[in-house]
């Protein structure tokens, strides 16, 4: 019997450290051994849940959760798997019940509340609401900085501070939160070295290589470099579709690390040593951000992707913008040096499912973006413009984002349209003349998208970072 609990207790240690590292499969098959020595078991069963959702295998997750579950209610962890797990799958107010039911067992639960702020400032478009979640893990030493990284994201959306103030506290926070110690990451490199040909290896970065911003706004861009260098990728998401395929094209390595560390990250780039990195993630990927803050490449830019305000690190060799996004009178507001391109920072390339623009559109006016983009300034101007307002997207779908709309028009002036998918939305934008530029964080994709219909696209307001100038270019055109 001694012998039995000996050998269990060796294969958890090794299954957990397995996992710590995020090396899911090789931690999974050990806890899927474990389970048949010790059958029903509510923390292994929870690990096995862990372990697939690491392998982004979600309805694998959410089934070795609940049966954790089922053995032991108490045990509030499976609820946040089962809650992240749901999110990825696309079930939004799922989600948000099982981040709630771990409230209901422990009110200052810092992963429910981050979770909760997540899908509020992302997906119900209501940043204010994010901020006060996580006002309470301000002070704690666990949660404090993903709380801090919430607030700063939120004042891009609502602007609560000024443009200065809100570079200071990036570049504070960067410095102190994403800034790893280089001697974690080099020294784990293993020592053989690529055989290198005479052409430059080119890095990709991203949580988004699928039909999103990263793949209109560089795709071009990249299939010419893709002919003269070779691209590795490091693909930090887990999304895959037709616009994956054409990345994976013009790729000579793929290299999917959606769930490493920070120190795991450089050191893949580092161990392909990479001659120019582009970063197309920002402040969509802090950890990535934080891999970067070593410089594993020879030479790293920072570029479209989450591409909304400074990293407020010193790794990045230049910022990508153009004279209309980035004027040189606001260099003070980068960390980065500034790299502006003639004609416009980014190429749209547009999909082949992009409608022809119809000749008789209708008057009303449209809003097409994230809810998270419809500040309070914003509604609030557009209410004296008179007329009908009809708002784009998949996530007016909720009622707590058309009620906090309600709140600032009247219901009888306003429409919804929510379409499923980037084909249908773009299907929509086309019936209409005029669409209104969002502020202060403005159109970015989709501005090119409202002018590639036909439509007109209608600056109310620009202000002076990177995400507040998107639209600045046609500001008087």
């Amino acid at each position: 019997m001694v012998e039995v609990s000996e050998t269990l207790l060796n294969l958890i240690t090794i299954a957990d450290k397995n996992r710590e590292q995020g090396s899911w499969r090789q931690a999974l098959d050990i806890y899927i051994n474990i389970e048949k020595m010790q059958n029903q078991s509510a923390s292994i069963k929870h690990n096995i849940g862990l372990c697939y959702f690491g392998l982004s295998e979600f309805n694998s997750a959410i089934k070795a959760c609940s049966e954790s579950i089922e053995l032991l209610p108490s045990l509030w962890q499976p609820n946040i798997v089962i809650a992240k797990s749901l999110r990825q799958n696309g079930d939004i107010i799922q989600a948000e019940k099982y981040f709630d039911r771990v409230l209901m067992l422990d009110p200052s639960n810092g992963e429910a509340l981050l979770g909760l702020a997540d899908l509020a400032m992302n997906e119900f478009g209501d940043p204010i609401k994010a901020k006060a979640l996580v006002e309470p893990l301000q002070t704690d030493i666990t949660y404090s900085n993903d709380a801090r990284l919430t607030f700063l994201m939120a004042s891009l959306y609502e602007r609560d501070q000024t443009a200065l103030q809100i570079t200071q506290s990036l570049m504070a926070f960067s410095q102190k939160a994403l800034q790893l110690d280089a001697t974690q990451v080099l020294k784990f490199l293993p020592s053989h070295s690529i055989k290198k040909n005479k052409r430059l290896r080119v890095g990709l970065m991203s949580p988004l290589f699928c039909a999103s911003p990263v793949f209109f706004l560089t795709i071009i861009f990249f299939k010419r470099i893709a002919e003269c260098c070779d691209l590795i990728i490091f693909n930090r998401g887990t999304k895959n579709d037709w616009a994956t395929e054409q990345f994976r094209k013009i790729a000579v390595s793929w290299f999917d690390i959606h769930s490493f560390n920070a120190v795991n990250i450089a050191n893949q780039i580092k161990q392909q040593q990479i001659d120019v990195l582009y970063d197309l993630g920002g402040w969509m990927d802090p950890v990535g951000l934080s891999a970067l803050s070593v410089k594993p490449a020879k030479k790293q830019y920072k570029w479209v992707g989450g591409q909304s305000v400074t990293t407020g690190l010193n790794c990045f060799d230049g910022w990508i913008g153009d004279e209309w996004q980035s004027p040189e009178q606001f260099k003070h507001l980068y960390s980065e040096p500034l790299i502006n391109l003639s004609g416009g920072y980014a190429e749209y390339f547009p999909p082949a499912y992009l409608p022809k623009p119809v000749r008789k559109k209708l008057n009303t006016y449209a809003i097409f973006a994230n809810p998270a983009k419809v500040s309070s300034a914003f509604l609030t101007m557009i209410n004296e413009i008179p007329g009908k307002k009809c708002f784009i997207h998949r996530q007016y779908q909720y009622q707590s984002v058309r009620e906090r709309i309600e709140q600032f028009l009247n219901p009888l002036d306003v429409d919804y349209i929510c379409p499923q998918s980037h084909r249908e939305a773009l299907n929509a934008v086309n019936r209409f003349e005029v669409v209104f530029d969002t502020f202060p964080y403005s159109s970015g994709l989709t501005a090119r998208e409202v002018l590639s219909l036909g439509s007109k696209i209608q600056v109310l307001k620009v202000g002076e970072l990177f995400c507040e100038r998107h639209t600045a270019k046609y500001l008087c055109q």
